[in-house]
């Protein structure tokens, strides 16, 4: 039996070989996926009885059919998977809720990005699922999230908890991938689902228990009778003990030998932290070397609009400046927020200079960075903001590329002393950094 089946097989009731028996003769979605998805039509399914699970098993199949494969040859599978992604919608759109669709779309989309991710170069892959249909490049950890919501109701929500326990028995991860102790959090997180979905049933009640009269014994114990049963006990407890004692041995010498595993040390000055990497790529923050730490910058024209100091709505609703806090959240350094603007005359606002409005904008970026990144357990560090107003341009200011250039936000992540002759700290070549910079500007210059 392959994997696939053995994984499809756990989710049947019963003892489910009947059931995969009949998948398989009928055409059903294993026969799917060993027949090349590129050609079948979406829309086929077993016999399974989570509604649910029927409808994503022929996307779920031609998934693992496609695990370990490093290109996609001719695009097919990729159309083939998005048929069946959107038949898997419109079955559910009949019998579910458009929220709860909606999300178990995104999760379906982000476990096939994850799984076909994790042998395909980004080349190969190209532009994931989710993104391209949810706008949304970390579904890692709205997925969990939702299941979180779930988990509060779970008679009301079983159908769905249990499509949930299934992505995460295929090896769905998400943010977990990157959190320290992530596999010992999700198996406990996977054990809580476990329990909701098939310990539903609790013992019986001490309450619910009917009295029974006990009849008292005919003979009386004798003070010999004690004494015999309590040398038979303690020859018992000792012959127990001698056993384990023995038995254990090798146990003992193997926890004495056992050596704890160094904690993984990360260079920040020469290497940056996941999911700084991820957000940089989706093209609206930029990051540059600093003597103290990095400097990461973005344009005030996406952020804010024309003489205002209020995030836009679609930058709100991206939650960048959130997601940016996130990712600084678990890693020491002070942060120092410097906003920018062109040198153009300011009109017709109550902030009636560059300076005011660089100031302003500064102080609300670093508002949101305090509320994100300060909690009460959080890493103790200073947030500061300043506006610099239009007296350190980077760009021309006699042309419009240059003066949106001007128009800016810095964040200065202060993490240590950057010596002028290295690249990062402990003179460590931060070549991987520098890549990564020059495969975002690269794929920017190539984005029409």
């Amino acid at each position: 039996m392959s994997d696939v089946e053995r994984r499809m097989k756990a989710v049947i009731p019963g003892d489910g070989a009947e059931t995969f028996a009949t998948v398989m003769a009928d055409g059903g979605p294993a026969a799917l996926a060993v027949q090349g998805a590129p050609t079948q039509p979406a829309g086929r399914s077993g016999n399974w009885s989570n509604p649910i699970i029927q409808a994503a098993m022929p996307a779920l199949l031609l998934m693992e059919r496609n695990r370990g494969q490093q290109q996609d040859e001719g695009g097919g599978t990729r159309a083939q998977l998005i048929r069946e992604a959107d038949h898997f919608q419109q079955v559910l759109l009949k019998r579910y809720p458009a929220d709860d669709v909606h999300r178990l779309v995104y999760l379906l989309y982000s476990c096939i990005d994850e799984t076909l991710g994790d042998t395909r170069s980004r080349e190969a892959l190209g532009i994931t699922l989710s993104v391209e249909f949810y706008q949304n490049a970390w579904g890692g950890e709205k997925c969990f999230e939702h299941l979180q919501q779930y988990c509060r109701e779970p008679e009301k929500h079983a159908e769905i908890l249990a499509f949930y326990d299934l992505i995460l028995s295929l090896g769905f991860t998400g943010k977990y991938r990157i959190m320290d102790r992530g596999a010992v959090l999700l198996a406990d997180l996977r054990h809580q689902l476990d329990k909701l979905l098939y310990g539903q049933d609790p013992l019986q009640s001490l309450a619910q228990v009917a009295g029974v009269t006990a009849s008292r014994a005919g003979r009386r114990l004798r003070p010999r009778h004690l004494f015999c049963g309590g040398l038979l006990l303690l020859a018992g407890w000792g012959a127990a003990a001698w056993s384990l004692h023995d038995a254990s041995r090798g146990l003992r010498s193997a926890i004495l030998a056992w050596t704890p595993t160094p904690p993984r040390r990360i260079n920040l000055m020469a290497t940056l932290p996941q999911p700084l990497p991820r957000i940089l790529s989706e093209g609206w923050l930029e990051v540059r070397e600093d003597p103290r730490g990095w400097l990461l910058i973005f344009t005030s024209d996406g952020a804010f609009a024309t003489g205002k100091s209020v995030l836009s709505a679609d930058f709100q609703r991206r939650r960048n400046i959130e997601r940016l806090g996130e990712a600084l959240a678990p890693w020491p350094g002070d942060l120092e927020v410097i906003g920018h603007t062109d040198s153009q005359p300011f009109r017709n606002n109550t902030l009636d200079s560059n300076q005011r409005l660089s100031a302003a904008r500064a102080a609300t970026v670093a508002s949101v960075l305090r509320a994100v990144m300060q909690p009460a357990d959080g890493v103790p560090r200073e947030i500061v903001s300043l506006g610099k107003g239009e007296s350190e341009p980077i760009g021309d200011n006699a042309t419009p590329q240059g003066r949106s250039k001007n128009r800016r936000v810095d964040i200065l992540w202060k993490i240590g002393h950057r010596d002028n002759g290295q690249s990062g700290a402990d003179g460590e070549d931060n070549s991987d950094v520098r890549q990564l910079l020059r495969d975002i500007r690269e794929k920017r210059r190539q984005t029409p």
